[in-house]
């Protein structure tokens, strides 16, 4: 197993307190990372960083807010140096409802988390960045490439990180900016709060017939992290065990 991959990196992983955000925050440490778990989850927030060692912090983000960005990145490069990875993880569910009863309360908050909150990261993330450079790692959805009924707000927010994505790293290359930018599409994983009905459909659907594990995402994220891939910008990583290939 390659080791220490992440060596010498800062990163910065928004909604890390908790499900895959911590799991790739457990990777990145596991690579030689120091890491910053982002979250409105402080208590929860603080404990998983003590969990991780030294070479993890806690810092308060919401992502909906710019002066919150503004600060977690000052303070993570204040603690840790300057930032050279981040990860917009942080993301809710939609609240299940078809389009012709959707409240547009529940739409604006779905999209003010899952697609604001991404575009307010790459927005400081390339100025913050600028100077050092780094990668950029978006968390899109195989939902942003697919419809799916009751979810229109959580689809749409999650496509929308894939073409933002692809608008940053083209942004990224013509400002000079030593940045990558790429958007990670997850399927169906196993996080340990999926209902047993939900999780035997989630399998019939899947041509490889399991879920996904936590490890699957997050190996991608290491790579997409690293100086393996600095070739790679713009471009959409689909892990969902051949879901979208049907």
């Amino acid at each position: 197993m390659i080791m220490n991959r992440l060596s010498n990196k800062v990163a910065i992983i928004t909604g890390g307190a908790g499900g895959l955000g911590f799991e790739d925050a457990k990777a990145f440490i596991a690579e030689g990372a120091k890491v910053a778990i982002a979250d409105m989850a402080e208590e929860l927030g603080k404990q998983k960083a003590a969990e991780l060692g030294p070479d993890a912090m806690f810092v308060t983000l919401n992502v909906t807010d710019e002066a919150s960005w503004e600060a977690a990145f000052q303070q993570v490069s204040a603690q840790f140096g300057p930032v050279s990875i981040l990860v917009n993880n942080a993301g809710i569910g939609d609240t299940p409802s078809y389009l012709k009863d959707l409240a547009l309360p529940d739409w604006n908050k779905v999209l003010a988390v899952n697609l604001t909150g991404v575009m307010l990261g790459v927005k400081y993330g390339m100025r913050y960045m600028a100077e050092n450079g780094g990668a950029i790692i978006n968390i899109s959805s195989a939902i942003g490439k697919v419809g799916l009924a009751r979810a229109a707000a959580y689809s749409a927010a999650k496509a929308g990180v894939a073409e933002l994505s692809k608008t940053a790293a083209i942004e990224a290359a013509e400002l000079d900016l030593p940045i990558r930018v790429n958007s990670v599409h997850p399927g169906w994983v196993e996080t340990g709060i999926v209902p047993e009905e939900m999780k035997q459909l989630a399998i019939s659907k899947t041509p490889l017939k399991r879920m996904g594990l936590p490890s699957d995402v997050a190996s991608i994220l290491v790579y997409l992290g690293s100086d393996e891939s600095v070739f790679a910008t713009g471009s959409e990583f689909v892990v969902d065990g051949g879901f979208l290939a049907q």
